[in-house]
This record gives C-alpha cells, sequence and structure tokens, in this order.
C-alpha cells in the first residue's frame, strides 16, 4: 500500500481527535426549528436528504475553495526544496514564511466571510485547533516527516500553533485541513474528496444521535452521497478563493449557497436544550 492511500484512510477513521462529532453543521437547529422533522420517515424523509443535498453543496462552494487554496499555496513553495539549485528564494526559512504568509492571508479571509455566523465559525476554529494540535503532537513525529520538508512543515505548524494561541490568526478548519494534506503529501485531489467525506459522514453521524435515522438507513444515505459529492467535485473542485471584488464579478469564488441554513445554524445557540456545539 502507498503512503498517500495509508494516509487518507487514517484522516477518514472516524476516531481522528479534531472535534469533529460535537458538531451537526446546524442540523440540530435545523430539526428544532422545523426545518429538518424527527423520526424521518417516508413523508419527510425530503426533508432530510434535502438538507444533506444544500449543506454539502454550500460546503462545496464556500469553505472547499479555501481548503484548495491553501493546498495550492502550501505544494507550491514545498516545491522549492525539491530544487536541484537552492537559491535563496528555496532555503528552508523563506520557503517557512511564504507559506506562513499564505495561510495567514487566506485564514484571515475565510475568518471575515464567517463572522456572520458566530456559531459556524467557533465550530470551524475549534476544528482546526483540533487538527493543528494533533498534527503538532501526532503527524509531526512520524518517520514520513523526516527529511527538509518535514522540518518546514513542523515548524510552520508550531508557529501557526503559537499564533493562533495568540489570537493571532485563527486556523480554521477548512485552511487548517489543506495545510496539513499538503504537509503530508497528499493530492489537492484527494484532499478535496476527504474534506468533503468528512463533512458529509459528520452530518450523518448527528443525524443519527438526533435521532432522525437508523445507523443502518444512514449507511445507505451514506453510499448514495457519493455521487453528489463527485457531482460537487467536478463542478466546484477548480474554484479558488479571489481576494478582490474585481477578481470576482460573477461569484465564482467563495461564496455561501445556502442562507436559510446559515440562519438556521447561527440561532443555535438560542436553543432551550441541545447536545452538540454547533
Amino acid at each position: 500500500m502507498d503512503k498517500e492511500t495509508w494516509l487518507l484512510w487514517m484522516l477518514a477513521d472516524s476516531q481522528l481527535p479534531t472535534g469533529g462529532f460535537v458538531a451537526s453543521a446546524g442540523l440540530e437547529a435545523a430539526v428544532q426549528g422545523g426545518l429538518v422533522r424527527e423520526n424521518v420517515g417516508d413523508d419527510h424523509e425530503d426533508a432530510f436528504t434535502g438538507f444533506i443535498h444544500n449543506s454539502t453543496r454550500n460546503q462545496a462552494r464556500f469553505a472547499l475553495p479555501f481548503c484548495s487554496q491553501v493546498h495550492d499555496q502550501v505544494a507550491e513553495q514545498l516545491a522549492l526544496l525539491d530544487r536541484e539549485h537552492e537559491d535563496s528564494s528555496g532555503s528552508d526559512s523563506a520557503v517557512a514564511e511564504g507559506i506562513l504568509d499564505g495561510i495567514r492571508r487566506i485564514d484571515a479571509y475565510h475568518h471575515a466571510m464567517l463572522a456572520s455566523n458566530r456559531v459556524a465559525m467557533r465550530a470551524s476554529i475549534a476544528q482546526g485547533g483540533g487538527l493543528l494540535s494533533l498534527f503538532n503532537r501526532g503527524y509531526a513525529h512520524a518517520g514520513l516527516m523526516a527529511g527538509r520538508r518535514g522540518s518546514v512543515c513542523e515548524d510552520v505548524a508550531k508557529r501557526l500553533q503559537r499564533l493562533a494561541r495568540l489570537g493571532e490568526i485563527r486556523g480554521h478548519w477548512a485552511t487548517t485541513f489543506g495545510f496539513v494534506c499538503a504537509a503530508l503529501g497528499i493530492s489537492c485531489a484527494h484532499t478535496q474528496q476527504v474534506f468533503l467525506f468528512q463533512f458529509v459522514r459528520q452530518v450523518f453521524s448527528a443525524a443519527v444521535r438526533l435521532n432522525l435515522v437508523g445507523p443502518l438507513r444512514a449507511q445507505t444515505l451514506t453510499c448514495d452521497a457519493q455521487q453528489l459529492v463527485s457531482l460537487l467535485l467536478e463542478q466546484h473542485g477548480q474554484r479558488r478563493v479571489a481576494f478582490g471584488s474585481d477578481d470576482d464579478v460573477f461569484g465564482e469564488s467563495a461564496v455561501y449557497t445556502e442562507p436559510m441554513l446559515e440562519l438556521f445554524q447561527g440561532m443555535h445557540d438560542r436553543l432551550y436544550s441541545r447536545i452538540f456545539n454547533s
């Protein structure tokens, strides 16, 4: 088995300690608000599957471009280390600074776009921090991180975590995920696949705990979601973040596609009782 396949299985593992299963992506608020019915049957199943389709599409249009942008930027900088003839631009410190500056910029833009949804912003920061801690305390010590590439990525990850604790960056889930996958040598296409898979799995896990569907039905619907994810990746896998308004006249960059879901998620903190953080 090749290294990348092994790492993909690790990242797709339900035991990944990043705190993803304390979030419902707004499903709990949607249930209590009446947008999705409890105890899904034939009459109300369309509402639940509609939530899955809409929220996954929103994830692909909003968060995925940030993840892809960071992955591209980190991979491009790390490629400088592989050049046969080193120069000042290819030195370890210059590459680390280039990666850090790029992540700062993308993460700050991501944070600004999440400012209207405090619940989603909080969950994104918490999960990103968990993944960054996992990288620093776990992956960074693995044998596959040996060498110049691993040393540079370990240095960047430690500095990112330090800056996050100081409040100078936020370290959102999408941007951190893109960095970690690029640091581990995972391709952008596979990064996008596992990024959306984790989101879908998180929503179905929340649905089971909310008693919307049983675990066996959830497995059936998860299998069916493969076609949706494949279609979304085909349609939006090439999208990246446009930082200036002039660069995104037609809204082809990162955008929210489901404002109603965003509104329901934003009211999560006002729920009388809840089992999820978001």
